[in-house]
């Protein structure tokens, strides 16, 4: 139906770089797949140049090498250099031959890897788009993660809670949700817990083992502010909830009841949830946990 197939069209618009600014010295990212890797490496390698050095277009799902020949002259016609995250030799082939005949900067973002991988494996790559999305087991065993996970947001289904691989504890607004989805993501089983000043913490929560636990702490100023902002986006009235004297002591408690528990702590202030979660997983020592491990480097880079 003409409806259905229109909404995609809308999801990716916002995923697009606006056209390259004059003046703005532009890149040109390309992917046959869906361009994760290159969205993960561009963000990371752009955080050390000021903002608007450079304009950044991205164009996933490159698929016929019309429509990637169709892209290249966009960029040619833009002065703008490519980067490219193709698995196919083919249009990586492309790609190069293009910007050596047009003069146009290149850097092919998978290519000296997976090459480096093949020499150390002793064995050829598929250069198999369609890999990198199987439905394998693996790729069960993470959606059965996030699967629990949403079962064990914010407190729900305690009585297995023991179930998971990290349990995530701590006041609210303390990125507990977020952070618990993000590990999911990648494998791991994970529940958080929601902590009040008042409230006795969940027995299920006190009776883990002390290496499943991680608690979350914060800034009391910062977390003022947030929870201000979110008590007056939902109307909440007057309450306790964005109190700063409430707020101080609630955290005091809360951290005399991870160091009571034995528990691991993180503290969120101005941090990612990249970086908590990676915190978490090295606190817990899970870094190749089996449960973990069952994210494909594939879906997890492509």
């Amino acid at each position: 139906m003409p409806e259905t197939r229109s909404k995609p069209a809308k999801r990716k618009t916002p995923l697009r770089a606006e056209p390259i600014p004059p003046k703005t010295p532009g890149v040109y990212v390309l992917s046959d797949s869906t361009g994760n890797l290159a969205r993960h490496m561009l963000g990371a390698f752009l955080t050390q140049f000021p903002p608007q050095s450079l304009a950044v277009r991205f164009e996933s799902f490159v698929r016929t090498p019309d429509r990637l020949l169709e892209i290249l002259k966009q960029a040619r016609h833009q002065k703008a250099a490519i980067c490219h995250a193709m698995i196919s030799t083919e249009f990586k082939q492309i790609v190069e031959q293009f910007c050596a005949e047009s003069n146009r900067p290149c850097r092919d973002l998978t290519g000296g890897i997976v090459e480096f991988l093949s020499d150390v494996a002793g064995i050829q790559p598929q250069h198999n788009v369609n890999a990198l999305h199987q439905m394998d087991e693996a790729y069960r065993e993470r959606i059965g993660a996030l699967e629990f996970t949403l079962r064990h947001d914010d407190s729900l289904g305690l009585e297995s809670l023991e179930e998971a691989d990290i349990v995530l504890a701590g006041v609210s607004r303390t990125s507990k949700s977020p952070t618990s989805i993000y590990l999911a993501q990648q494998g791991y089983r994970v529940a958080n817990v929601a902590l009040a000043l008042g409230v006795a913490p969940p027995r299920q929560l006190l009776n883990l083992p002390r290496e499943k636990v991680v608690g979350l702490i914060i800034n009391p100023a910062q977390l003022a502010i947030i929870r201000t902002h979110r008590r007056d986006d939902w109307k909440m009235g007057e309450t306790n909830y964005g109190n700063p004297d409430h707020i101080a002591r609630e955290l005091t408690w809360a951290r005399r009841l991870f160091a009571d528990q034995g528990w691991n702590t993180i503290n969120v202030t101005d941090q990612a949830i990249e970086e908590t979660a990676a915190r978490a997983v090295s606190l817990l020592d899970l870094v190749g946990h089996p449960s973990g491990s069952t994210l494909s480097t594939a879906a997890a880079l492509e």
